[in-house]
Parts: structure tokens; sequence; C-alpha cells
């Protein structure tokens, strides 16, 4: 399991809501899973009350879905959302390669085959999350360099479930990475020649495909977790540390504040007047 370090965020909250964010991604809570604020505040070393915070951001991103009664759950998409995902993710890239290629060609070309060798290294070493993480990356440069912060941030919308929901099936049902390498190859290849025409036309397909995979990947049920809801968790515990950098009772205890909700301050005694 990899161990994400992470660099003084501003509050506890953040620190566990990246922590469970990365774990869905990474496919170390599956789809659909019954999560167990307990068994989480212990693996983090935490308070119940961050990690419900936490929940409830994550819930806003689409990665949590929290049923009234019944608890918190990994997203488990339908069929229906798996398909209306990859329809709105063909029309954004489809728009932004273009724009990539006009505003920051030889921006957006280094960083393909930046992440193009990353997948052909985890290819040939046969690491299957390693390969559709530099996927996912290759994917989102042309988001990065295409000059327009909304649809930037239409794809951080859809991103992280995109990513949990390829590296659930690179875990679960490997698909066919040699046709899926050698078609990236053909983006960064058209890409280079600013051929946007074949380069659109190709994305439709690899896109389409990718869609197709996980639907039958859903059909097989290889998106569904019907195991109990696990009380211990693999997870390291979180230190927030204080402004030297010491990790301290004290530090702690000030990041497990929840958000909006300040310390509250000891009252004045009005000091009584002689009569």
């Amino acid at each position: 399991m990899r161990n994400l370090s992470i660099a003084r965020p501003k509050t506890l909250v953040h620190a566990v809501t990246e922590r469970l964010r990365a774990a869905i991604v990474d496919a170390e809570l599956g789809l659909g899973e019954q999560l167990s604020e307990e068994g989480l505040a212990a693996a983090l070393g935490v308070s119940r009350t961050p990690v419900r915070e936490a929940l409830s951001l994550l819930q806003l991103q689409g990665l949590i879905d929290i049923a009234p009664q019944r608890g918190s759950y990994v997203f488990r998409p339908t069929e229906d959302d798996i398909a209306r995902l990859c329809e709105f993710r063909i029309s954004q890239e489809l728009a932004v390669a273009p724009l990539a290629a006009e505003r920051a060609h030889a921006a957006t070309l280094a960083a393909l085959k930046h992440d193009l060798a990353l997948m052909e290294k985890a290819f040939a070493g046969n690491q299957g999350l390693a390969y559709v993480k530099s996927d996912d990356h290759l994917h989102s440069q042309f988001f990065a360099h295409c000059g327009n912060r909304y649809f930037m941030d239409a794809y951080a919308l859809i991103s992280s479930r995109i990513a949990a929901l390829r590296n659930n099936l690179s875990t679960n049902h490997p698909v066919d990475q040699e046709l899926s390498l050698s078609e990236h190859r053909k983006i960064a290849e058209y890409f280079a020649a600013k051929d946007i025409v074949s380069l659109q036309a190709l994305l439709v397909i690899h896109i389409g495909r990718t869609r197709e995979n996980f639907i039958d990947a859903h059909q097989r049920g290889l998106f569904s977790t019907h195991s109990p809801t696990r009380e211990n968790y693999s997870f390291s515990p979180i230190l927030m540390p204080d402004v030297q950098g010491e990790h301290t009772a004290e530090a702690q205890a000030r990041f497990e504040r929840p958000l909006g909700r300040p310390s509250a301050k000891p009252r004045r005694v009005a000091k009584s007047r002689p009569r």
C-alpha cells in the first residue's frame, strides 16, 4: 500500500479528506464499500469528528454516498452513471485538446511524452496500477494546458471518479494494456503533428472502449463490494505539525477542532466593586 505523506495541510479535516480521497481513488477502499467512522478514526489516529466532516466533503465530490440511518459508503456507479460520465468526458476532451495544441503545444507535448514514458515503464514491469495512474495523468494534460479554467474546473468534478473506476478496473478486471498503450502512442503522435482531426477521432474510439470496459466490469459485479464493514484499516496515523514542525499533543488537539467551531474563550469575570 502506498503511504501518502501530507505536507502541512491547514486543518486536520483537510488531511483526513485527502487521505480518504486517495484511498478511494487508489482502490484501497472498494466501490460500494460501507465505511466505519470509528474504524477510520482509530486507524488515522483522530477522533470521529474530522472523519465525519471529511466524509461530508467527499460526498460533495461524488466519492461518498451517505444514507440516513444506514451509514457512509464509497460511491458505486450504475451503468447509466458510467455511460453519462464517459459521454461527458468525451465532449470535454474533444474540446480541450485543440485548445492545448493552439495555446501550449510544446508544453503539452512534453508532458504527454513524459507520461507516455511512465506508461511504457509500467507496462514493461507489469505494474497495472502504476500504468492506469499514468494513463489518467496523460489525459489530464489536455485540461492542464488548455488555458481555460472552466474546463479545468469541470474536469476536476469528475476526475477522481474516473480515476477510481480505472484503478478498480485495473485491480479487479485487467484489460488489454497493449492495445491501450498503442493508442496512447498514437495520441501523442497525432498531437505532435497537430493532426487534431485524427486525434479527436481516436479519442472517441479510445474513451468509448474505456466505457465498454467499465460497463462490462460492472455487469460482472466487479464494482460491487458485499463484504462486511471493516473495523480495521491499514492506514498510517495522521500527525499534524505545530508551527515549528513538531508533532505535539497541543498541535493535534488544535487541528482536531471541527471547521467553523473555534475554541471557546474563557469568560472574563467582572470584579465586584466595594459598596
